[in-house]
């Protein structure tokens, strides 16, 4: 690869000299063939083989997507799709895997590399071990976004992904659902049983959520009182309501016993939209058509879905 490099003749950089100082940088350091399909590696320097255990010969000519292990569905990997289609650059930190399977925190500044008639050819990536930061960042953040109750994210973490995730569905054309959930007669619960057992109840209803909605790209929180959120990339309007029915019936077979419910145990109510969003939807719009299918969901008796497209 011709790497042209503006600088004085007096200076007189030699490519022997350009080639160590990128293979002895201590950061990873890779370029992929643009020209190809599929984008492989055609370099890597010992500071990637040093962070990620895999030594050239076992990546050249395979896609960077080695490092994503089975972990594809974060937010950040389809930046870095959309970014390559455009031919431009980004920089993101997300989660990559060494050879051994071990999780680090990679912070990846992708540059594309153009010939002298301005073609795109490569692309250019500088790889920081970022997990030491993001541990400390973590950290933080689980002081600062979690529910102390309920031990899911707030509604102020919330917000915020909700806000990058509309950002990044935007971007990518991808389907986004969103639904808002709330207990049946919580109120007659708590006056029943005591505010004890109603912190009980919205744990055990929060985590039974939470496990429901496992993968990187979905957030789930406690909204407010008795009221949960969900926002999920890619769930179409059939898939969206299979899923809350779902979550209806698990909270059913946690069997809190509520006296004051028609049926005897605690249950909920979804109201939820699908939405493939464009410049004119808004994170307001979206949640206020969500609170209107969940009064509807009410209305019509408790315990059910509402869900529009």
């Amino acid at each position: 690869m011709n790497l042209a490099v503006n600088i004085s003749p007096a200076e007189n950089i030699s490519r022997d000299l350009l080639a160590q100082a990128l293979n002895e940088s201590r950061d990873g350091i890779t370029i992929v063939d643009a020209r190809q399909q599929g984008f492989p590696l055609i370099y890597v320097n010992e500071g990637f083989e040093k962070l990620t255990g895999y030594t050239s010969g076992e990546v050249i000519g395979k896609s960077y997507h080695v490092l994503f292990g089975a972990d594809t569905e974060q937010p950040e990997i389809a930046s870095i799709r959309a970014a390559i289609a455009k031919g431009q650059g980004c920089v993101l930190t997300f989660r990559n895997y060494r050879k051994d399977g071990t999780m680090f925190w990679s912070q990846l500044s992708l540059s594309p590399v153009h010939n002298a008639e301005g073609t795109l050819t490569h692309f250019i990536g500088i790889q920081k071990d970022a997990t030491d930061r993001m541990l400390l960042e973590n950290h933080l953040s689980t002081l600062i976004y979690t529910d102390p109750l309920v031990g899911i994210s707030n509604r102020r973490h919330f917000e915020e992904r909700f806000t990058n995730l509309l950002h990044v569905a935007r971007r990518i054309h991808s389907g986004m659902s969103l639904m808002m959930i709330d207990l049946d007669h919580f109120k007659q619960f708590n006056e029943r049983y005591g505010q004890s057992a109603g912190d009980e109840c919205l744990r055990m209803v929060g985590d039974c959520i939470a496990k429901t909605f496992v993968r990187t790209s979905d957030c789930v929180a406690r909204y407010g009182g008795e009221e949960f959120a969900v926002v999920s990339f890619s769930f179409d309007i059939e898939g969206l309501r299979q899923h809350a029915r779902k979550l209806c019936e698990q909270v059913r077979m946690l069997s809190i016993p509520h006296s004051d419910s028609p049926h005897g145990v605690v249950t909920i109510s979804i109201g939820g939209v699908h939405r493939l969003p464009n410049r004119d939807t808004t994170e307001e719009l979206l949640i206020e058509l969500a609170n209107q299918e969940l009064l509807s969901a009410k209305r019509s008796g408790r315990d059910c879905v509402h869900v529009v497209g």
